[in-house]
C-alpha cells in the first residue's frame, strides 16, 4: 500500500476513534452497592423523541435488547428478558430523567456494555447513541470518613464476605458491611475480604478531629490573620489621608508670598 493510502487510512482511524470516545465512557460501582449510569447521547435538534431503547451484551445471535422507555406512549418502564438480567427491583429509572439508569445491589453479572439509542417521531436515519461500560468491583473498601470521633467505612464483599477486625474476629458480611471505629480499643487493620479470598486492607483508628473545624489553633490562626488584615488597612488609610492633606496644603500656597492676591492690574 502506498505511504499516501496508509496515511489516509491512519488519519480515518484516528477519527472514527475520537468519535468514539467521545461518545463512550467506563462507569465504575462496587458489588453490592449502588450505582448510576447517565448516558448522554446527543439529541437531534427539532426532533420529538419516540424511544429510549437500552441494549445489553448478551452473547453471539441473542437480542441485546434490555429495557426502554417512550415517553409519548407510556410512562411505564419496560425491562426484557429479566429472567436472564435478574434486575427486576434493582433497576430504577424515573420518566424526568429519561436517559438515567439506576441499579442497585450491583452484581458481578451486571458488569456488561450497556448502550442506548433514541429515536426519534417522523425521522428516518442513524439513531443516536450512548455507551456505558460498567465495571463492578468484586471487593471495596471506601475511604473512611470522620463523624465525631469516629471512622466510618463501608465494606462491600457481596454474599458470604469476611470482614477481619484488629483482634482477630471474623465477622460475616452479607453484601456490605457498616464499619465505625470510635476509640482506641477499637482501632488498627481491618480487613474487608470476599468468598474468594480477595482482601482489601484499610487502617482505622478514633478521630483526633485534627481535620474538623475547631476553635483551637486553626480558629486563632484565622483571628490573628484578621487582624494583622485589619491593622495593614488602617496603615494605608492613615497613610492615604497624610498624603492628601499635604497635597491640600501644598495647592493653597500660592509663589510670590502671601500678598499676592492683592497685586493690582495695570490699567
Amino acid at each position: 500500500m502506498p505511504i499516501r493510502n496508509i496515511s489516509v487510512y491512519l488519519t480515518l482511524v484516528f477519527f472514527v476513534t475520537l468519535a468514539c470516545a467521545q461518545n463512550r465512557e467506563t462507569v465504575t460501582g462496587c458489588i453490592a452497592g449502588n450505582v448510576t449510569m447517565k448516558f448522554k447521547p446527543a439529541l437531534l435538534d427539532g426532533k420529538e423523541v419516540k424511544a429510549y431503547i437500552w441494549n445489553k451484551v448478551r452473547g453471539v445471535n441473542k437480542d441485546p435488547s434490555f429495557a426502554k422507555f417512550e415517553p409519548g406512549a407510556s410512562p411505564e418502564f419496560e425491562i426484557y428478558y429479566n429472567s436472564e438480567h435478574q434486575v427486576q427491583n434493582r433497576l430504577i429509572h424515573y420518566p424526568e430523567e429519561p436517559a438515567t439508569l439506576y441499579l442497585t445491589n450491583l452484581k458481578k453479572s451486571d458488569e456488561q456494555r450497556y448502550t442506548i439509542f433514541i429515536s426519534y417521531v417522523d425521522y428516518v436515519g442513524t439513531p443516536t447513541e450512548w455507551i456505558i461500560d460498567l465495571v463492578v468491583e468484586d471487593v471495596c473498601f471506601e475511604k473512611p470518613k470522620e463523624v465525631g470521633k469516629c471512622a466510618v467505612t463501608t465494606c462491600y464483599t457481596g454474599d458470604n464476605g469476611v470482614l477481619k477486625t484488629p483482634d482477630g474476629a471474623r465477622q460475616t458480611v452479607m453484601g456490605y458491611k457498616l464499619v465505625k471505629v470510635c476509640d482506641d480499643a477499637t482501632s488498627g487493620n481491618y480487613s474487608c475480604c470476599n468468598a474468594a479470598g480477595t482482601c482489601l486492607v484499610q487502617a482505622l483508628q478514633e478521630s483526633t478531629g485534627d481535620n474538623m473545624p475547631s476553635d483551637g489553633p486553626s480558629g486563632n490562626t484565622g483571628m490573628i490573620v484578621g487582624i494583622v488584615i485589619g491593622v495593614l488597612l488602617a496603615v494605608i488609610a492613615a497613610v492615604v489621608a497624610v498624603v492628601f492633606i499635604k497635597k491640600r496644603r501644598e495647592g493653597h500656597q500660592v509663589p510670590g508670598g502671601e500678598n499676592q492676591d492683592e497685586q493690582k492690574v495695570p490699567l
